[in-house]
């Protein structure tokens, strides 16, 4: 669990130094964990505050959660090659280890995030918090 815990912390600190923000905490029915770049989301199940980007630690990895897409598709998909299929779902990325490559990556689908986030801002259906 250890080795998952600073799995996390040095994915945190790749996410904050991208987004410019320190994450913070968020939980929504059974998840809780830390989560960035807030907007407003409103459904029939939900109205408040939503991270487009969140992160929590599993049973075996870190699990990176994006609320993004780009052109009707999420992007995590373009990285399949690099972290495997199985590790990877329409808004989710297991990652059970870093290496420069992976880090590399991971900086960019929270760059992805960070430009989508600022493009979202001028649409009504979303309010950036």
């Amino acid at each position: 669990m250890e080795d998952l815990r600073n799995l996390h912390d040095e994915i945190a600190g790749i996410i904050e130094r991208e987004t410019g923000e320190t994450g913070r905490d968020f939980a929504q029915g059974k998840f809780a964990g830390l989560g960035w770049l807030n907007f407003h989301y409103k459904c029939t199940t939900y109205d408040g505050p939503y991270p487009r980007i969140a992160l929590k630690i599993q049973k075996n990895a870190v699990h990176l959660y994006l609320m993004v897409w780009v052109d009707g598709e999420p992007p995590l998909k373009r990285y399949a090659e690099l972290f495997g299929k199985s590790a990877i779902g329409q808004g989710c990325l297991r990652i059970k280890f870093l290496n420069d490559e992976r880090r590399k990556a991971v900086a960019e689908i929270v760059r992805i995030a960070v430009e989508e986030n600022q493009r979202k801002k001028g649409e009504s259906k979303f309010t950036v918090d």
